[in-house]
C-alpha cells in the first residue's frame, strides 16, 4: 500500500534536518490474517517545524444517533464502508523526512532517507491530512459539508434524492 499510494520518495537527507524514526507494528486479525504496518514515531516531531496543526474534525456521536434514528423513522436504506489504509491518502503540507524501515533499506543506499508525501500512522498531523484530502475529494464530487457539523456531507442534485454521508475518521455511513 505504501508504494501504491506513493507515500514516500528515497532522497538524500537535507543538511541539518531532523529525521523521524519509525517502527513496524505487527498484528494478527481475528481471521488469522497477519498484518504489518509501518508507523512513524510522531512523538519526536516538533510543533512549528514538523507540523502546525493536529486538530481533525469528527462527527459527534449524538449526531450519528440522531441520523440513524431519522433513517429508521423515514425507512431509509443505509450502508456503511470502511476506508483501508486511511492515513496513507492524506497529503502532507510539511517537509518530513523519515529513516528507511529496518529490514527494507535499499542496498547501497542505506544513507538515504524517505521524504514523505503522504501521511503515515503515528504522525501528529496524519488525521488532519486525511480529513483535508477527504473534504477536498468530496467537494470535487459535488458534496457539501454542513457548517454546524463537520462530519456530515450531503449531495443534492435537482430531481434526485439527497445523498447523506456521516463520516467518522475512516468509517462512513451513507444514505444513497
Amino acid at each position: 500500500m505504501l508504494q501504491k499510494c506513493k507515500v514516500f520518495e528515497l532522497v538524500d537527507c537535507p543538511r541539518d534536518w531532523k529525521v523521524i524514526k519509525n517502527q513496524w507494528v505487527f498484528n494478527v486479525k481475528s481471521d488469522s490474517h497477519k498484518k504489518a504496518c509501518l508507523v512513524a514515531k510522531g512523538f519526536s516531531q516538533v510543533e512549528g517545524l514538523d507540523f502546525n496543526q493536529v486538530f481533525s474534525p469528527v462527527v459527534h456521536f449524538e449526531t450519528v444517533r440522531l441520523m440513524l434514528a431519522l433513517a429508521t423513522l423515514e425507512n431509509w436504506y443505509i450502508t456503511g464502508l470502511d476506508v483501508w489504509s486511511t492515513y496513507l491518502y492524506g497529503k502532507l503540507d510539511e517537509e518530513i523526512y523519515m529513516e528507511q524501515p529496518k529490514g527494507f533499506a535499499v542496498p547501497r543506499q542505506e544513507h538515504k532517507v524517505l521524504c514523505l508525501w503522504h501521511a503515515l500512522y503515528g504522525l501528529k498531523q496524519a488525521g488532519l491530512a486525511w480529513w483535508c484530502t477527504l473534504d477536498e475529494s468530496l467537494k470535487e464530487l459535488g458534496f457539501e459539508c454542513l457548517k454546524s457539523e463537520a462530519g456530515i456531507f450531503f449531495y443534492k442534485k435537482k430531481g434526485t434524492n439527497i445523498v447523506i454521508g456521516i463520516i467518522y475518521v475512516d468509517n462512513t455511513i451513507l444514505r444513497p
